[in-house]
């Protein structure tokens, strides 16, 4: 299995969080039981609406590529407004962390709301990317620490001085690694005169397994 890059800015995006929780509804009482079964993980959606020449070469032959469902694809948040103020080199505090928040230090220090609630960043895990989205705004203290709460919840634990990824204007964009939400893939494109140009969806579900160990 090969993970391939994407770097071609969508048209349009599209999120979705797909829960596996359990709702019981007792016929008599009416009332309602719920179950978290885990297993939250990222659907992404990609549209380029008019893809021409050297972009549309890149999208279609990394989607050939992807060789169906055998291999992987990471993806950006490219719907991603900045809004926590960020700063330093955030790094993992410590290995062996589990759940829903996170301890890192390497922040620049003492910032007010240093990642904000709804912002998206992601850890590396096992090599690899695990996508999250901030759920508490959070500020940095006076060592450059910050404890993040975000979801889904960690599918495995990040070893210390892992890096954490934010939007940093610099480059660096969150991002997750996708398979295929089908085994096929269509592309509608337009002859026409002169640059021929192509449409597309890539519709992609995140990997839950790729950073496990």
């Amino acid at each position: 299995m090969s993970t391939l890059d994407l770097d071609i800015t969508p048209n349009y995006v599209v999120m979705n969080l797909i829960g596996q929780t359990g709702v019981f509804s007792s016929p008599m009482t009416g009332s309602i039981q719920t179950v978290d079964r885990g297993g939250f993980r990222w659907q992404l959606m990609y549209t380029y609406t008019a893809l021409r020449n050297d972009d549309r070469a890149n999208v279609l032959g990394t989607l050939a590529a992807l060789r169906s469902q055998a291999n992987r694809l990471r993806m950006k948040v490219y719907d991603n407004p900045r809004r926590g103020s960020y700063g330093g080199n955030p790094l993992v505090m410590g290995g062996s962390q589990s759940g829903s928040s996170i301890v890192i230090d390497g922040c620049s220090i003492s910032v007010t709301n240093w990642i904000r609630k709804g912002d998206y960043f992601s850890i590396n895990v096992n090599g690899e990317h695990e996508l999250k989205m901030c759920t508490a705004d959070a500020n940095s203290n006076g060592s450059g620490q910050c404890t993040i709460s975000f979801e889904p919840r960690l599918r495995a634990s990040p070893l210390n001085n892992a890096v954490v990824f934010v939007q940093d204007g610099g480059g660096d964009i969150p991002q997750g690694v996708f398979i295929l939400n089908a085994p096929q893939i269509q592309w509608s494109s337009r002859p026409g005169l002169g640059s021929k140009t192509t449409a597309v969806t890539i519709d992609a579900v995140e990997d839950m397994f790729v950073t496990q160990a």
